[in-house]
């Protein structure tokens, strides 16, 4: 019999232990053909049009897939590598060489990798105009999408895959030509190690839970208003869940088994020492998948949070719809204008008067530029902008401080005092109210002290007229029907009138923020079929090694039904405490990343956490499917 003849049989004859690795292999090709064809193609470019500048946004979303496909890779072509190595040796003791039994290796790595290249292609070229619509849908483009093919894509694609593919190939052969007949029959069981437990070990489980707790603390508390201790949070939530696993499990699964009260309960024996014995093994395994579904349950977030509220996030960046400073007479090519287009009305329109002043910075103590605004104008304006907001000032010395340096209002500056100097008076404000949502265009926007209107005339007086400048802003009734109107506006305008809309921040922003949604629903979804495939590949590895040990409890009388419950609870663990780890390592985050865009994420949070816990459900199940049906096949 030929080494491609013994391949074929082995592939054909258990398939059902490479689905999952083909299934993911065959996604990761998709993945990079769709976003190789997107890059490449003349016709998407030539309707993205001025957004094109965001096509580097796929380049990185192609670089980030092939990278996590490349890891993948190994890491599954370890795993079976590992699980084979007995079958190697076997092939060695009836006569084969080394080098023989690498080519076995080799031509099987060959034929999954082929078909799988055939398959991701194939579906890309049969899907991708689905997904390209679905792109140009999130952004908003209106345009027919023909069925086209990519040869620079389709190259591109082999190119990367094939040099993954050289890669692994030669680190298979390397582990098969460095083994000798007694490494190959041991490899099983060198993972059947017991866990170590001491002192040590309950200190780190206390390290570890101090660790997390600081980490979303400092996450929840302070990382909205200093972004400088993203690095901090990052450090303690990481080290704390690799001491999670290495620690705090490890204690806990000891505790469960030196109970012997409820140790011999049910099938708790058999879940509990195969935890013990197989647990060490798999602390890596599990830190890995815990801190990279942490990383990915945050970036989901906030690419689909973040484009789900583009709207919200645009209202907040330019409160009004149409904003300009007035200079000379725009107020009247604003009114011409509006004449040629029935579609529009304005709802409201607000002129806004500014004093610049320079004082002194009630948080950081330095001299820098202020505005200052009349108390009444200031309210009207929150009315009109439906913002629930009130400049309440009780005293004349009373001023509203309205920040930009922070994601939150940094609460330091109450009560203190502010002193502005103008001409030959002092103007001495003390800090009652504070927050950070602007009033006008961030553009136009600087810190402002909303002062009482008496104050604002005397400061006026007391003013040069250099130091005055005036705004207009406009609130329509359908911001969305006003593309043409704006453009129109935008030709009218002089220059220096710094004309900005919220139209043009939200198409510009949905464009964006659709394209790194598209992006990360992809990677994504690729990195959970990834994810859930390397404990898939584990767990059917430890099957295939555990099986006499399970033909034996069956012999003593253990039933199907028992022995499937005990690795249910063994398999609930491995995939559920990642997962659970992530999902809680997420929330702290969530709730900071809420604060440092100001949207409301939870949602957006709770849909996605629902979305990863239901595939995660779906691989479970499928994995505990086959792991029974490996140990018990021949119990009946």
């Amino acid at each position: 019999m030929t080494l491609v003849s013994i391949t074929t049989r082995n592939i054909k004859k258990n398939f059902k232990n490479y689905w999952s690795y083909f299934l993911s292999l065959s996604f990761s090709v998709f993945s990079v053909y769709l976003f190789m064809s997107i890059l490449y193609s003349k016709y998407i470019q030539d309707e993205l049009g001025d957004m094109k500048k965001f096509i580097t946004l796929f380049n990185v979303g192609a670089v980030m897939i092939v990278m996590f496909s490349a890891f993948f890779i190994w890491y599954s072509n370890s795993f079976f590598i590992k699980s084979r190595k007995k079958e190697f040796a076997t092939y060695m003791l009836l006569g084969m060489s080394k080098n023989q039994v690498a080519k076995i290796n080799f031509y099987e790595n060959t034929f999954i990798t082929a078909i799988a290249l055939i398959t991701g292609i194939a579906l890309g070229l049969i899907f991708s105009k689905f997904f390209i619509m679905i792109l140009f849908y999130m952004v908003k483009i209106s345009s027919a999408v023909p069925f086209q093919w990519n040869l620079r894509a389709i190259k591109m694609t082999l190119k990367i895959f094939v040099a993954i593919y050289v890669i692994i190939s030669i680190h298979g052969s390397i582990i098969v030509r460095n083994s000798n007949l007694i490494d190959l029959f041991n490899a099983s069981k060198r993972g059947e190690r017991g866990l170590k437990v001491s002192a040590i070990t309950f200190l780190f489980t206390i390290v570890s839970v101090v660790c997390m707790y600081f980490g979303y603390s400092i996450a929840i508390q302070e990382l909205g208003s200093n972004l400088l201790k993203a690095p901090i949070v990052v450090a303690l939530v990481v080290v704390g869940t690799i001491l999670l696993f290495t620690s705090a499990t490890s204690f806990l699964i000891y505790i469960n088994k030196k109970n012997e009260k409820s140790l011999f309960k049910g099938t708790k024996l058999i879940s509990t020492s195969q935890l013990y014995f197989r647990y060490r093994g798999n602390v890596g395994t599990l830190s890995i998948i815990a801190i990279s579904t942490t990383v990915a349950l945050c970036a989901l977030v906030t690419c689909v949070g973040s484009y789900t509220r583009a709207e919200e996030n645009s209202r907040y960046m330019r409160p009004f719809s149409v904003e300009y400073f007035k200079t000379k007479d725009e107020n009247a090519i604003f009114d011409r204008v509006l004449a040629n287009h029935k579609e529009i009305s304005v709802k409201y329109s607000d002129e806004l008067e500014l004093i610049i002043v320079n004082a002194e910075d009630p948080i950081n103590n330095k001299n820098s530029d202020f505005y200052v605004i009349r108390q009444s104008d200031f309210n009207k304006i929150n009315e009109h902008q439906k913002v629930d907001r009130k400049a309440e000032l009780d005293y004349e010395d009373d001023c509203y401080f309205i920040q930009v340096q922070s994601f939150a209002a940094n609460k330091s500056a109450l009560n203190k005092r502010v002193n502005i100097n103008l001409k030959d008076k002092n103007y001495s404000l003390k800090v009652a109210q504070t927050d950070i949502k602007p009033f006008t265009a961030l553009d136009h926007f600087n810190q402002t002290f909303v002062v009482k209107d008496n104050i604002y005339d005397s400061m006026k007086l007391n003013s040069d007229k250099s130091k005055i400048i005036k705004l207009k802003g406009y609130i329509l009734d359908n911001d969305f029907k006003a593309e043409n109107f704006l453009k129109d506006l935008g030709k009218s305008l002089y220059k220096e009138s710094g004309l900005v809309t919220f139209y043009e921040h939200y198409t510009d922003g949905l464009k964006l923020l659709g394209m790194m949604a598209f992006i990360g629903v992809f990677i994504g979804a690729l990195f959970i079929t990834a994810t859930g495939s390397i404990i898939y590949f584990k767990m059917e590895m430890e099957a295939t090694e555990d099986k006499e040990k399970f033909i034996t409890l069956s012999k003593i009388g253990v039933s199907k039904s028992e022995i499937k419950s005990a690795v249910a609870k063994e398999l609930g663990l491995l995939f559920g405490a990642p997962f659970m780890v992530a999902v809680i390592n997420s929330l702290p985050a969530t709730i900071a990343l809420g604060k440092m865009l100001s949207l409301k994420l939870m949602n957006s949070f709770i849909v996605i956490a629902s979305v990863y816990g239901l595939i995660y459900c779906v691989y479970y199940f499928v994995t505990l499917n086959s792991y029974t049906k490996i140990v018990v096949s021949k119990n009946a």
